[in-house]
């Protein structure tokens, strides 16, 4: 029983199989769309993507964020966070405060010239992802691929949360 076990395990990370199909497709779609939306941005001379993801996540904020409450919410290592967060603090589209009771304990603010930055972001992304994703994918694969891809964030992030690596909102 063990055997057919590990067989089918071999099966299912194989090159061909639909899993590693279905995957090798995810990630190729959002590589070339977050390459599209990189290139517009550079035309429009805009910020690059990683500003995006991280303004967007303090402009929906209801209250400062601590830096690794982004790490589950920007497509960054731990590290890559460290320094886009000092690049676009650099910027000026975001500020650092401090928690009263600890010093060490460092919270995000974005700045009103970050959220005019976003405001300005927005309409590209839209548009990258209008052009890229809705007029290609009808409405019943986008809920089913959502309803995957929402079921596999879930069981990451409850492995991740479990040591401590993401924080549920």
């Amino acid at each position: 029983m063990a055997q057919a076990t590990a067989t089918e395990k071999e099966l299912a990370t194989t090159p061909d199989s639909a899993h590693e199909a279905a995957f090798q497709a995810m990630r190729s779609t959002y590589l070339l769309l977050s390459e599209r939306f990189e290139k517009e941005l550079a035309e429009a001379g805009l910020p690059d993507l990683g500003f995006y993801g991280v303004l967007l996540a303090l402009s929906q904020a209801p209250e400062p964020s601590r830096p690794r409450d982004l790490l589950c919410k920007v497509n960054v290592t731990k590290s890559g966070l460290t320094r886009l967060v000092d690049r676009i603090e650099k910027a000026g589209f975001l500020e650092r405060t401090y928690c009263p009771s600890d010093r060490r304990g460092t919270f995000l603010v974005i700045t009103e010239e970050g959220r005019t930055t976003l405001a300005k972001m927005q309409p590209v992304r839209e548009r990258v992802f209008r052009e890229g994703f809705i007029d290609l994918v009808d409405e019943d694969d986008a809920e089913t691929v959502a309803r995957v891809m929402n079921d596999v964030s879930q069981g990451i992030y409850e492995s991740l949360n479990a040591d401590g690596s993401c924080e549920k909102d």
